[in-house]
């Protein structure tokens, strides 16, 4: 028997808008002119993904992405609070996300081997996991120098929020 597939109306917009979407590269928290206010309200809400293992919603909450499996060990806390030790941020404002190996292979395996065994979770993983949150604090550490136009060595980051004592100047991470 065979079978015929239909192809869907979709409109170039459309799938430029959701191949972006679906890629990560449009969920910067601006107003896209051709996105209507609910696309832009819902890209805003998923928040910024700062690097793969990190992800900050406007309402400073961090999204912190596990790539090895919990099986009552502790993988996912431990994985979360490296993470989050790195990049200096609010416990009570942390999420953990479960990376799939579809995403893993998608993004040519950035989040390395997904194997979890013989209690090697947080051993084989804590090096690059913590690599990862203290990229993701640089980088937002730089941006917020860049926007206030001062050396990132005189910003200082805790709880999740930046300041710059010199002037006093304070952002939060969301």
């Amino acid at each position: 028997m065979t079978k015929r597939i239909s192809a869907t109306n979709l409109s170039r917009r459309k799938f430029i808008v959701g191949s972006a979407a679906a890629g990560g590269g449009l969920a910067l928290g601006f107003n896209l002119p051709f996105m209507g206010a609910a696309e832009a309200a819902t890209a805003a809400k998923a928040g910024t993904e700062i690097n793969a293992w990190v992800v900050v919603k406007p309402n400073d909450t961090c999204v912190i992405r596990i790539a090895r499996s919990e099986m009552g060990q502790g993988t996912e806390t431990g994985l979360a609070q490296l993470v989050a030790e790195e990049l200096e941020c609010d416990w009570k404002k942390v999420a953990v996300e479960w990376v799939s190996p579809g995403q893993n292979l998608a993004r040519k395996r950035i989040w390395g081997e997904m194997a979890t065994g013989g209690s090697r979770g947080i051993r084989t993983s804590q090096d690059y996991v913590r690599r990862g949150g203290a990229a993701a604090r640089q980088m937002m550490v730089q941006a917020a120098a860049d926007q206030w136009k001062v050396p990132a060595g005189e910003l200082t980051v805790a709880d999740g929020v930046i300041t710059h004592a010199a002037s006093g100047r304070k952002t939060s991470y969301g």
